[in-house]
């Protein structure tokens, strides 16, 4: 009886191993790389920070194509991304701005774990913020800079919050108005996970 046993776990051992021949690896094409992961980077000694990819928190919140939409700039006219610490800049050519300066940089700073979801921008920023109207999101533009003077005569600059998904958005006013400013902010704070 035990042989009967043995018999029957032998067959069923040996009839569902699988074949030993392993089918031929497949042949590679050859991968073509690009100097950088994340595609176009600007690159221009006079950018703060340098070169670079941006970092995984802000990139992909917006796209060159839809700065390129709402702002009415050809899609040609991206010249690549760098970055300012966690933030992301998306840099564009136009006439008679100096390509360093010509930039939407968006920004998504984490929440710590246990902190309270923010209702307005960081109070130890010395600005003044005006609340805006935003769909599905809290929203503030900056007015004064306090020490900043000038900047917001080159920039605007927005603050969103929805929940603990917080958004930061320069824009150069020579690049996009107003209105296209706040059509940028929506659709960050939109793609924020």
């Amino acid at each position: 009886m035990r042989w009967r046993w043995s018999l029957m776990l032998l067959v069923v051992v040996v009839a569902g191993c699988p074949s030993r021949s392993l089918p031929p690896p497949p042949e590679d094409e050859p991968q073509h790389e690009s100097p950088h992961p994340c595609g176009l980077v600007f690159n221009d000694p006079k950018v703060h920070g340098g070169s670079g990819c941006c970092l995984a928190q802000s990139t992909g919140l917006l796209k060159s194509s839809d700065v390129a939409a709402a702002c009415g700039l050809p899609a040609a006219g991206y010249l690549g991304e760098t970055r300012d610490g966690t933030a992301c800049r998306l840099h564009f050519a136009k006439a008679g701005l100096e390509p360093a300066e010509s930039f939407v940089m968006v920004s998504h700073p984490t929440v710590p774990p246990g902190a309270p979801a923010p209702t307005a921008p960081d109070p130890m920023l010395v600005w003044t913020w005006k609340k805006v109207p935003l769909r599905d999101a809290l929203a503030y533009q900056a007015m004064a800079t306090g020490r900043e003077a000038g900047l917001l005569d080159k920039r605007t600059i927005w603050w969103a919050a929805r929940g603990r998904r917080i958004v930061g958005l320069q824009v150069a006013k020579e690049l996009c108005d107003e209105a296209a400013a706040r059509t940028l902010l929506q659709k960050a704070i939109d793609a924020v996970p």
